[in-house]
């Protein structure tokens, strides 16, 4: 929010305990989960002003909009408008409107009734009217859904009309490049430029939250709008890296090289991190840096396992310890071998008739529960 200029929208994905994480301990799984209520909590403390509950939507509620675009701009347009057709459960939003040289803002929701926009954009793309008709229509329903008192003060209707034409070109797309710049491949500095002239930044915030083993659901994944390409065909994006786990499967089924091999024949690339220098032509950036937050550090709060390898590192020590303990007793009873020598854990007690204290191993058995076994541990 302290660089408007720069930044216009802000996705994060909260943490998804799949993949390397599908065995992961209840324990860990109650501290670490982190859904997209979370993060609309989260959010809404620390920006304020945005109600967790009423301030946030699905994603998939900008489809609305992206249908009437298709309408205004018409069945001669080459490229339709991009959709968002996902389970409403896939991910939330809420934006916020942002003046570049003053730094006021305000949440959109706030001063734009949302719901009842979406409900009457809904009439005006039934209704399937002609351009012109339709972009008057939509007028009177920002009007009409238009909160003066809780925007920001410089922000008036006139601004945020021209907000909404620059991104639906409700004019039509000639005189919309004309007057907002082109925003094709094609489009040159000039047209960013005259882009960029627009004091109100429309900044967006959301989160998409990808599924976990445990609250697997297969409606999402009917209606997932992410398809991955594999040997073996198309399959979705929680299909593969979620559930029964097909990206091990069809890993597994169509290994490549291993990176020691790759080394051997082709060498190695350079390598661009890892303490190593990177080759830039500057350093130099624009945006603001709060020093308190870039210093910021964080601190472990848990002493136990965090992670997936942490939990495998203590699962291999304990069934190590367990081997070692079943091949003592294994050894003593079975295969009667001679006990081993015994070892003084207590101290020395200097007599030559020198009988176990409490504390010293008496049998093989007994080492093995003293003894930690090293070999394993990783």
């Amino acid at each position: 929010m302290q660089n408007p200029k720069k930044i216009t929208f802000i996705s994060f994905q909260p943490v998804s305990l799949t993949g390397c994480d599908e065995d992961i301990t209840t324990e860990r799984r109650m501290r670490q989960r982190y859904t997209l209520s979370h993060l609309a909590r989260d959010v809404s403390r620390q920006v304020g002003k945005i109600d967790p509950i009423y301030d946030w939507f699905p994603i998939t509620m900008l489809s609305v909009f992206s249908d009437f675009a298709d309408l205004v701009h018409g069945p001669e347009t080459s490229w339709g408008s991009l959709s968002c057709g996902c389970h409403p459960n896939c991910g939330v939003g809420t934006a916020l409107m942002i003046n570049k040289q003053t730094g006021e803002w305000a949440p959109v929701p706030r001063f734009i009734n949302l719901r009842g926009l979406i409900g009457d954009t809904q009439k005006i793309i039934d209704a399937a009217r002609n351009r012109k008709f339709s972009s008057v229509m939509m007028g009177l329903a920002l009007l009409k859904n238009y909160r003066p008192s809780q925007a920001p003060p410089l922000l008036s209707l006139l601004d945020l009309w021209r907000k909404f034409d620059k991104t639906y070109w409700t004019k039509g797309e000639g005189k919309a490049e004309e007057e907002y710049g082109a925003f094709s491949p094609e489009r040159t500095l000039e047209d960013a430029l005259k882009r960029r002239q627009d004091p109100w930044n429309f900044m967006f915030i959301g989160g998409m939250w990808f599924q976990d083993l445990f609250n697997y659901d297969f409606r999402r994944t009917e209606m997932c709008i992410i398809p991955y390409a594999t040997q073996l065909g198309e399959i979705s994006f929680c299909a593969y890296n979620t559930g029964v786990g097909w990206r091990k499967i069809i890993e597994n089924m169509f290994k490549n090289a291993t990176v020691a091999e790759w080394y051997k024949t082709h060498g190695k690339h350079e390598i661009f991190a890892k303490n190593k220098k990177v080759d830039l032509q500057a350093y130099e950036h624009y945006l603001k840096i709060d020093p308190i937050d870039a210093a910021r550090v964080k601190v472990r709060q848990v002493d136990g396992p965090v992670t997936a390898s942490e939990e495998d590192r203590l699962r291999r020590k304990k069934a190590w310890e367990e081997a070692a303990r079943v091949r003592a007793i294994y050894e003593e009873m079975v295969l009667k071998k001679p006990e081993s020598p015994l070892v003084q854990i207590g101290p020395p007690t200097g007599r030559g008739d020198h009988k176990p204290l409490r504390g010293e191993a008496q049998s093989s058995r007994e080492l093995a529960d003293l003894q930690p076994v090293a070999a394993g541990w990783g």
